[in-house]
């Protein structure tokens, strides 16, 4: 059973320090009192904590959802505004050579989810922003859309800053 480390008392209410996530205090009036013997020690270790954080091993590439292999880098990749997947170019091309395209031969279809694809750079746009809208944390069209925003590509102002 943990304890307050101000006071002693024990419990399972105990509010945990939020800098070094090791220490727990029963109220706040218990944590403003320990704060003065607590600092440095707090201190050292949220720094530990968000170097842990900062420096952890990102998650690996995901495979392409067509053929299964590990996708190249980003060059070799193309980036799907209307399902959001990443495909290899390998299966893009294949896709195309195999005459997938729709009855207007001037665009195809997506090659994951058979979708039309974007008819104007506006149009890719504004779905790579709604789909950041309802996951803000999607790395993928986070990534397009900044990438289109440094090289002032797709109908984008470049960002000179």
């Amino acid at each position: 059973m943990s304890q307050c480390a101000s006071c002693g008392k024990g419990g399972d209410g105990l509010k945990i320090c939020n800098g070094c996530k090791q220490v727990k205090y029963c109220n706040t009036t218990c944590q403003i009192s320990h704060r003065p013997k607590h600092k440095q020690k707090c201190k050292k270790r949220a720094a530990e904590i968000f170097d842990q954080a900062l420096f952890k091993e990102p998650p690996p590439r995901e495979d392409c959802p067509i053929c299964f292999l590990r996708l190249p880098c980003s060059s070799l990749c193309n980036y799907q505004t209307c399902c959001g997947k990443e495909i290899c170019n390998g299966c893009v091309h294949s896709f195309i050579d195999l005459g997938a395209e729709t009855l207007d031969s001037s665009k195809t279809d997506c090659p994951f989810c058979r979708e039309p694809c974007h008819d104007t750079d506006e149009e890719a746009i504004e779905r790579i922003k709604k789909r950041l809208d309802v996951n803000p944390n999607n790395g993928e069209a986070l990534h397009f859309l900044a990438f289109n925003y440094l090289n002032g590509s797709m109908s984008l102002q470049q960002d000179t800053n």
